[in-house]
């Protein structure tokens, strides 16, 4: 390995971007193929890292909230749901009611298909600003 590269490699572990330092080589190889300028090649390092430590963080986070299972809304079967049109569900897709500082709890009777477990979290960017800000309650179901 180029002497350079080890450099660059222990200068991005010193500055604690972990992430872009365990990259750095293909990163240098892919740059140097699509002639990227200094500008795209330090951009696309520095996008990647950010990108890892939000995953690594929101990690964490549902780590430490010891939730029993985490769904999104992405895996929700609306067709089991007749009580919820498609139009209703988009919008709880956009999320405004985080921005609006509003619960929502998805609750049904027993054996309709509540996923066995008490939260839907949609693992979206705009999810994990919030996500240390929620007061959590799981309720669980005693007749099981």
């Amino acid at each position: 390995m180029n002497e350079t590269i080890v450099h660059l490699k222990q200068s991005l572990k010193t500055l604690n971007l972990t992430e872009a330092a365990q990259i750095v080589d293909e990163s240098l190889m892919e740059a140097e193929e699509h002639q990227w300028t200094c500008r795209e090649f330090l951009q696309r390092l520095l996008r990647y890292e950010l990108v890892r430590r939000e995953e690594k963080q929101l990690a964490r986070r549902y780590k430490w909230a010891s939730f029993p299972e985490v769904k999104t809304l992405d895996e929700f079967r609306l067709e089991e749901q007749p009580s919820l049109s498609k139009r209703q569900f988009q919008q709880l897709r956009e999320l405004l009611w985080l921005e609006q500082n509003y619960n929502l709890i998805l609750l049904g009777p027993p054996g309709v298909g509540n996923y066995r477990k008490n939260l839907v979290m949609e693992r979206i960017e705009r999810t994990s600003r919030y996500f240390n800000e929620c007061t959590l309650i799981s309720f669980h179901n005693t007749s099981e």
